[in-house]
């Protein structure tokens, strides 16, 4: 298996949704402190949808490549269908992870039901990343 699938390579090098939303109504992020790798998810959610998403990151490129493609895959879905993704359904998504970037798809699976926790509770994370994505 190459050290990276297409659909990483693909998201990393034209990643989609970067960015914050100003004023997005929920805000969540976690963060790798072995790796350093971290994923902040600020959304638009319309009812039980979200209707908009973006991400700011920072560490390796399939942490960058997750977060673009949990954009693209929560866009337009149920935030109780993201609530079940977990990381095998991650790396599933991702076309494959090598041994030493699966960590990422726990990363990224745990930003998406801290996402939906924070809807739920009313609760928004603080922005701890200085650098952007």
């Amino acid at each position: 298996m190459p050290r990276f699938s297409p659909t990483v390579v693909d998201h990393f090098t034209n990643p989609r949704n970067a960015g914050e939303i100003e004023n997005a109504d929920v805000r969540a992020f976690v963060g790798n402190p072995v790796c350093g790798d971290q994923i902040l998810l600020t959304a638009r959610v319309d009812g039980p949808v979200v209707s908009e998403i973006r991400f700011r990151a920072h560490g390796c490129s399939a942490s960058l490549a997750t977060a673009s493609l949990l954009t693209e895959t929560a866009t337009g879905a149920q935030l109780a269908a993201l609530e079940q993704i977990d990381a095998a359904r991650m790396e599933e998504l991702l076309g494959g992870l090598g041994p030493d970037q699966k960590h990422v798809a726990a990363l990224g699976a745990d930003v998406l039901q801290r996402l939906v926790a924070n809807h739920r509770n009313g609760v928004n994370d603080d922005d701890p990343i200085s650098c952007s994505a």
